[in-house]
């Protein structure tokens, strides 16, 4: 008691000196425009103004020296193809953090960490280095083999996440229901779905809604490869109405990031398969929800549905608009998406450009290769349904 007394003195006579001397306003100010600056480089990004972005990341980064402010400037970096830069800084953090080092000085925690985030960012190959690294250091740790069964279906090494799986084995208390999920979900993607099955069969306890919603987002996934397009739309809706409230928003306290990136992934599913059912404004609407996703590539897929839905009804400066804040933010897409807009401008087959476009997008996630081909399918028919209802 005595202690946390004189801690709160301590506190509140720190704060009077601050606030009679004027450095507490001075602090105040220097924190908001700090916290501005984040916004702006935010938004900037969003917008497709990248470049006016990368200032405003570097300067929180070196103010800061954060993890997470690193880790956003370095993300960014990565996009605008300074990837030297980027990994020195990636490196760097790697080799930081608390936890016993292996060889080469990397820490396990923090190696995850950049694995996650180059993952997030749409670099799966590079992800795969960070999370083997993490793997070596701590095996018997679930969550590493995880990230690494995750990296290596992304990066489309799909044997080689399927000996992973294997090699691991079972943990000692076996896998809980949110890892046997995802397990399944690497396993769709590289054709097991007999063993994908088996794992979905169990479910969770019907009040572990949250649980349901990841488990039914998984099998939602056969359906979408059968072209079972009512039944993946009915199941991923479901998906969305058993999401907590409020997980659309902005501003969502970290513990429930990974829920909000899975509803942003079941948003795009669903629009997906709303446009193959033909119901091309809900699939539009349920595009904008998922264009909201920090993943790239679930931001970059949803861009360019939305874009789809803009051709298909006649508006081609909207569409342009679209196209032209994708580039603006990833630079990866610039040269594809050149070509598609030059196709497009002189009513051109869209064809020859979209498989650029599709290597470009599939390159972010591997394991989504099914949902790419959709997003592209989606691009290719929008003109036609442009010319086939010249009244919209």
């Amino acid at each position: 008691m005595r202690i946390s007394a004189t801690l709160r003195f301590f506190r509140l006579a720190l704060a009077a000196w601050l606030l009679t001397s004027g450095a507490w306003s001075r602090a105040r100010a220097a924190d908001s425009v700090d916290s501005l600056r984040v916004f702006l480089a935010g938004e900037l990004d969003r917008q497709g103004k990248l470049d006016a972005a990368l200032p405003l990341y570097a300067a929180r980064a070196e103010q800061t020296r954060t993890q997470a402010d690193r880790l956003r400037y370095a993300s960014a970096l990565l996009r605008s193809g300074r990837t030297e830069q980027a990994t020195e800084i990636l490196d760097a953090l790697a080799r930081e953090g608390s936890g016993a080092a292996d060889g080469s000085g990397v820490r396990p925690g923090s190696a995850a960490l950049v694995a996650s985030t180059a993952l997030l960012a749409g670099f799966p190959a590079l992800a795969v280095r960070y999370a083997r690294a993490a793997y070596a250091a701590s095996s018997s740790d679930s969550g590493a083999a995880l990230l690494l069964f995750r990296a290596l279906a992304a990066a489309g090494d799909l044997n080689g996440a399927r000996a992973a799986i294997r090699s691991a084995g079972e943990p000692a208390g076996g896998w809980d229901d949110a890892e046997r999920f995802e397990i399944a979900r690497f396993e769709i993607a590289a054709g097991d779905r007999a063993s994908a099955q088996r794992r979905l069969a169990t479910a969770p306890g019907q009040e572990e809604v949250v649980g349901l919603m990841f488990r039914d987002s998984v099998r939602s996934n056969l359906l979408l490869l059968d072209h079972d397009w009512p039944g993946a739309s009915r199941t991923l809706g479901d998906c969305k109405r058993m999401a907590p409230r409020g997980l659309g928003g902005k501003r969502v306290a970290r513990q429930w990031r990974n829920v909000q990136r899975e509803l942003y992934s079941v948003e795009l599913r669903h629009a997906l398969s709303l446009w193959r059912e033909g119901k091309h404004a809900e699939a539009v609407d349920e595009a904008r929800e998922a264009a909201a996703s920090d993943e790239e590539y679930v931001h970059s897929a949803a861009l360019l549905l939305l874009a789809s839905g803009s051709i298909a009804q006649g508006r081609r400066d909207e569409a342009t608009s679209t196209l032209e804040r994708l580039a603006g933010h990833d630079r990866r897409f610039s040269r594809p998406l050149a070509q598609l807009g030059a196709a497009l401008a002189v009513n051109a087959d869209p064809g020859p450009a979209l498989v650029p476009l599709r290597a470009t997008l599939g390159g972010e996630d591997r394991s989504l290769d099914f949902a790419t081909a959709l997003v592209v399918e989606a691009l290719a028919e929008a003109p036609r349904l442009a010319r086939a209802h010249p009244t919209h």
